[in-house]
């Protein structure tokens, strides 16, 4: 009778946290959501998994409430569509941690940014690592700077391979104050070991070097969204190669039309030799201020060079086309979190392809049940499923879009849409 109940909750629970918008979009919901959660804050999916953080969601325990401590939610894909698997808490809880403020996920790897951390000193800053065993996620380890000082905020970006970890800690003083740094974790003996910091070559005071972080193989990813050498917050993007075990910097990328405030780097995305850069508050010329754009740099022998400026096809002033970017391999999808094109600052999704040689817009996402204020697109990550040997149709790409201002459980309750991409 107990096992009876306990697979009718589970039901129930999965039941309530899945609205399919349509076919081809999924709406995700915490089934215990509440106002001011922001659930969907940031997300992250892989395969046939996506992760999806709380960070402002309080924790019920027996001693009573640990207000904003975090959560994250683990989906799972299956043939009715995606569903709740898991809830991921920290054990050891403590009041303004926000767990899950960033996220990424790897495997049966599921990490959790929880840059308000006071371990080590006030906001310094962790990260909590979950690994999948069997069907359970079990915590398995915290992480943090060892030389970490009061509001360096590690864990406030993420990103995450079978080998390597890299956490930015922006508001590090590592060079001067806020110049920022990232720190390169590898994955050995069954744990993840410190392999190294990385600073700007040319740091300066207040560049946030470490505001977001990407890595794919030997390549990492670091902007520094208010380094000043083009403009004033102009913003710049290094990037790091692995060189006889050592990370050396390789090259510092920078807009060639880079202006004033335009925080380039603020957002990255890296797949194999091709980057994608957001400039979010670039003021595009005929479209207005704070328009927004990306960049697409592609390396050839060891050389970056910009490719492509990304504009949106129906811009307006203040839509911050760039929000969030995500590249997986001649796919690329942008995000423009101020778009009205269903409702004041509904947001929107554009997906662009690179077709012999060049990239080309190819469509625009909404929510269909989009409303006023939602910001759909406030972060975004891609991924594509394995072969299916079972079934002869081709593997998916699934686009995962947070909407963390989204009220259906109330203010800023919090949802995510998981929408399939054309090949």
């Amino acid at each position: 009778m107990l096992n009876i109940l306990k697979q009718s909750i589970l039901l129930l629970i999965t039941t309530l946290s899945v609205v399919h918008v349509s076919a081809e979009q999924q709406k995700l919901l915490a089934y215990d959501g509440k106002p001011g959660d922001s659930f969907a804050f940031s997300v992250a999916i892989d395969g046939d998994t996506a992760l999806v953080g709380a960070f402002n969601a309080d924790l019920e325990t027996k001693l009573g409430t640990v207000k904003d401590a975090g959560a994250a939610y683990v989906y799972k894909q299956s043939p009715e569509g995606w569903r709740l698997d898991s809830k991921l808490l920290a054990r050891q809880a403590k009041t303004g941690d926000t767990l899950g403020g960033n996220v990424a996920l790897k495997g049966s790897t599921a990490v959790l940014g929880v840059s308000r951390r006071d371990d080590v000193a006030e906001d310094a800053g962790a990260v909590l690592i979950f690994e999948q065993q069997g069907k359970e996620w079990q915590e398995k380890a915290w992480l943090a700077a060892t030389d970490g000082k009061a509001g360096d905020a590690f864990g406030q970006s993420i990103a995450l391979t079978e080998s390597f970890m890299v956490i930015g800690a922006p508001h590090s003083d590592a060079v001067a104050k806020d110049s920022g740094s990232a720190y390169v974790y590898r994955r050995q003996h069954g744990g993840w070991q410190f392999q190294s910091k990385l600073t700007a070559g040319d740091g300066a005071e207040g560049d946030l070097f470490g505001i977001s972080v990407a890595i794919d193989g030997n390549t990492i990813l670091v902007g520094a969204d208010l380094n000043d050498e083009k403009a004033e917050k102009a913003g710049a993007v290094y990037a790091f190669v692995l060189e006889d075990g050592k990370w050396q910097q390789q090259a510092k990328l920078m807009a060639a039309d880079g202006g004033h405030t335009d925080i380039f780097g603020v957002r990255v995305a890296l797949s194999g030799d091709t980057a994608l850069i957001s400039a979010r508050r670039d003021d595009v010329e005929g479209i207005g201020v704070d328009a927004g754009s990306a960049y697409i740099f592609e390396r050839s022998r060891g050389k970056w060079e910009q490719v492509a400026k990304l504009i949106s096809p129906d811009g307006k002033a203040d839509d911050r086309f760039g929000r969030g970017v995500s590249l997986l391999n001649a796919t690329a999808i942008i995000s423009a979190m101020n778009n009205d094109a269903n409702g004041n600052d509904a947001g929107a999704i554009y997906v662009y392809k690179k077709r012999e040689g060049r990239w080309l817009y190819n469509s625009k996402i909404v929510a269909e049940d989009g409303r006023d204020g939602d910001r759909f697109g406030w972060n975004v990550a891609l991924s594509q499923t394995a072969p299916n040997h079972e079934t002869p149709r081709k593997p998916s790409i699934f686009a995962i879009i947070a909407t963390p201002n989204r009220a259906d459980n109330g203010k800023k309750s919090g949802a995510a849409y998981i929408q399939t991409i054309d090949e």
